[in-house]
């Protein structure tokens, strides 16, 4: 089973709550990194990870394209580690802010 770590790091993207880099680790000690995952809330105020994508324009409209491919397993254990690792760095902030 592979080993999940995140880096969340603030951003000034004023859809996105802030960026984060996941590093995959394997079990035979290899790696994958995915740079550019995001936090968003969506109109309903449910938290999400959004992993790296790129547009295409196909007319006066723009389709969008996953950089990175990962099994439903994966990616539910990928999110979740991003999803956890915000809270956990939002959690400071707002306790600074007095929330």
């Amino acid at each position: 089973m592979p080993q999940i770590s995140v880096r969340i790091k603030p951003t000034h993207r004023p859809s996105v709550l802030s960026a984060a880099q996941v590093t995959i680790q394997l079990e035979d000690g290899s790696t994958i990194e995915i740079h550019d995952c995001r936090v968003m809330r969506n109109r309903q105020g449910i938290l999400w990870a959004a992993l790296p994508s790129y547009s295409v324009a196909t007319g006066k409209q723009y389709e969008y394209h996953p950089s990175v491919v990962l099994s439903p397993a994966l990616h539910r254990e990928v999110s979740d580690a991003v999803l956890a690792a915000y809270e956990s760095w939002q959690q400071p902030i707002a306790e600074r802010r007095g929330l």
